[in-house]
């Protein structure tokens, strides 16, 4: 057997997982704008804590096979340093060297670094399927797969030098690449918890900043919160590792009869998810029973129309009523003698078409429309009598094209995209969202970040097209301590789930931070073992 994996199968037990990682292939552009031919580059990261002498390393490319691109002379790559390897026409490139590794076609290619003894390699294998059997560093016909990113982009680790030997997981196609430089981290951080009260001094104010993604950016977000438009309070929000969270408060005086709009926004490079960074309510909201915004699609799909819906709790005041967007366009329209949800839209009979199941009584047509910004709007509602009753704002994206906006369910103070699986609810309840993923074959993770406390549990979902035969399945802590056993030489279907609780063996909650689920089975019908890696985080007050 692969020394290296005598190794690795040793040290994941002692070790965080991505903390083996010495030398790490970081990022690849194999396939670069325009004609390959003299732009071809990989970056070599090293992830260690030590200095390495490269010399005797080698590079290998794979398609049919793996073959030899390039052993390195001497060369001191120094920790958490990056090395640049490139063809003839990369600027900034510590080697120039030809390059042509494998692209396009349709079968998995790949790229493997071995270190100068030979007992250390790490691979990437990128599209599918594996048909020539190339092998990942376990040895075997690698089974997790990198994207085969389109022309210009480059294959980058979601973080520098995060390693856990799944291609799947830890590479991302990444649209502006960064040759020699640290990777883009897609942290997703969210505004959540948004609370409010009145005491002696004025009123107080307080919301969370949660990192709700398994990534950990090194660069600081701003927290601004806007009173009525001026600007109340800025904060610089330190690095948060993930499941972690900060509170900030604000306090002002205030007179408790006069309504007042907070305004929160969260800045964050690299944010995947902008929606979650921003709040918007008041502090003396209007009567209950006054209509409000619920619902808004303002980038349908191609042939649709816009449309916003509103909740009406009371029968509502006869006369016009109106929505205006940041541009001051208005769009008109009259509300019937009755309660519940109302669609508004420029076209009400092509909307009866394009949405069946929306009852048609509930379809309103506006006399005039304000047409709404992909990219981002505001929209306010107004009464007969021009008295504001609602308002919202958003941040648009091309990704969420087809979906709406909706206020969620369990609090109304805060705008999401829509989680059903139609993409809106036009004329009934908002969406709930989903638990558990769609599972194509493999085995995936859900519930993370998961906070045992409120009885939430991490669901191990698995799909095979046979039986798996016996199944490992254990839990290890960042220390590679073993703290919990989900399966032991268990006999299980081809199709299902694990459960943990968050907890330690003796049942009690285990202390929060990140959770490494070793996955390991041997089907019957093949002589080769799978194992899986996954990580998750538990994370609780």
């Amino acid at each position: 057997m692969n020394p290296r994996r005598l190794a690795a199968q040793a040290l994941l037990l002692l070790l965080p997982f991505f903390a083996l990682g010495r030398v790490v292939i970081n990022e690849v552009c194999f396939n670069p704008a325009g004609p390959d031919s003299g732009k071809e580059w990989i970056e070599l990261y090293n992830a260690g804590d030590a200095d390495l002498d490269l010399e005797g390393a080698r590079l290998l490319s794979g398609g049919e096979s793996f073959t030899l691109v390039f052993e390195f002379p001497r060369y001191i790559l120094r920790s958490k340093r990056f090395l640049l390897i490139g063809d003839s026409q990369v600027e900034n490139a510590i080697f120039k060297i030809p390059l042509a590794f494998q692209n396009g076609g349709s079968a998995t290619d790949g790229i493997r670094y071995v270190s100068p003894d030979g007992t250390y390699t790490d691979t990437i294998l990128y599209d599918h399927p594996n048909t020539n059997g190339l092998t990942d560093d376990s040895g075997f016909a690698g089974v997790s797969f990198a994207p085969n990113p389109p022309e210009g982009w480059s294959l980058a680790r979601r973080m520098d030098g995060l390693d856990t030997d799944d291609c799947a997981l830890d590479f991302i196609g990444e649209p502006k690449p960064t040759p020699g430089l640290p990777n883009r981290v897609r942290a997703d951080y969210a505004l959540l918890h948004p609370r409010f009260w009145l005491d002696d001094h004025g009123w107080n104010f307080e919301l969370w900043v949660k990192n709700v993604s398994e990534l950990q950016t090194p660069i600081p977000a701003e927290l601004q919160i806007h009173l009525d438009g001026a600007l109340l309070a800025s904060y610089s929000v330190p690095s948060l590792a993930p499941g972690d969270s900060l509170s900030f408060a604000a306090v002002f005086p205030s007179s408790s009869g006069v309504n007042h709009e907070i305004y929160a926004v969260l800045e964050l490079p690299n944010d995947p998810n902008e929606v979650n960074n921003r709040l918007v309510f008041y502090l003396n909201p209007h009567d209950e029973g006054l209509p409000t915004l619920n619902e808004v699609m303002y980038y349908p799909r191609q042939g649709l129309q816009e449309w916003v819906e509103l909740f009406v709790p009371l029968h509502p005041i006869r006369g016009t009523y109106k929505f205006r967007d940041r541009a001051g366009n208005t769009a008109r329209f009259t509300l019937p003698p009755g309660i519940g949800y109302f669609v508004i839209c420029p076209q009400p009979e092509l909307f009866a078409l394009q949405y069946p199941d929306c009852p048609q009584e509930l379809i309103i047509g506006a006399q005039t429309w304000a047409a709404l910004n992909n990219d981002g709007d505001d929209l306010f509602l107004f009464d007969p009598d021009d008295q504001l009753l609602d308002q919202m704002s958003y941040v648009g994206s091309s990704a969420h094209r087809g979906k709406s906006l909706e206020r969620a369910p369990d609090n109304p103070h805060l705008w999401r995209v829509s989680q059903d699986p139609s993409g809106s609810t036009p004329g009934r309840q908002n969406s709930q969202a989903a638990i558990t993923p769609d599972l194509a074959d493999g085995i995936n993770i859900s519930g993370s970040p998961c906070n045992p406390l409120h009885g939430e549990q991490l669901t191990i979902s698995y799909k095979f097209e046979n039986p798996p035969g016996k199944v490992n399945c254990r839990i290890y802590d960042q220390s590679g301590l073993l703290i919990h056993i989900l399966a032991d030489q268990a006999s299980l279907p081809q199709e299902g789930s694990l459960l943990w609780d968050g907890r330690l063996k003796n049942g009690k909650p285990a202390p929060r931070g990140r959770y490494y689920i070793l996955w390991e089975s041997r089907s019957p019908q093949s002589s080769k073992l799978l194992r899986k890696l996954l990580s998750a985080v538990v994370f609780h007050p």
